[in-house]
């Protein structure tokens, strides 16, 4: 009985952080590990994770595409959740439907999972990431519906992995 009620008071305060966004469940999407991640400052760096808001077009069409939840952005949406990859200042390049950034490459799909074809909004071919704009990507996935298709976004928050659910790569 006593181990029962610790549980319910353990979840009951999990349930009350998600609801003041200071914790987050990621059970819905494959570009993170399945886990519980918790809000914290600092300063962003490459390979922390990313909460951001969308635009209100790349929200509109990953909501009609299912891409993304209802939620508590300005738009409608639930926050992205991402790793950070490209920070202001690195320099990126498109071409062969690869995105090229650190020594790095991510290739662009041309169609998502249920073979429809996937809009890029983010025209640019080459360039480097604006102050206070980052690359979000997931290594988590090779089919992660990211940066490479948005392109730079503003990020509204760090969050730290506190409990990790699923590590294997998809």
């Amino acid at each position: 009985m006593r181990t029962i009620l610790c549980l319910f008071l353990v979840l009951f305060g999990l349930i009350i952080l998600n609801i003041t966004h200071m914790i987050f469940f990621n059970i819905f999407t494959h570009s993170l590990p399945y886990g519980i991640y918790v809000r914290i400052k600092g300063t962003p760096q490459r390979g922390d994770y990313a909460a951001s808001c969308l635009t209100q077009e790349i929200a509109r069409y990953g909501i009609i595409r299912h891409y993304l939840a209802s939620g508590n952005c300005d738009t409608g949406t639930v926050r992205v959740l991402k790793m950070i990859k490209g920070l202001p200042g690195d320099r990126f390049v498109v071409k062969n439907a690869n995105l090229e950034l650190n020594g790095y490459s991510y290739h662009l799909m041309d169609r998502d999972s249920s073979a429809r074809a996937l809009k890029v909004f983010y025209k640019q071919r080459a360039g480097v990431i604006k102050k206070g704009q980052y690359i979000l990507l997931s290594d988590f996935t090779n089919y992660s519906w990211d940066s490479r298709y948005w392109g730079p976004v503003d990020i509204q928050f760090l969050l730290k992995p506190l409990w990790i659910l699923e590590k294997v790569k998809k």
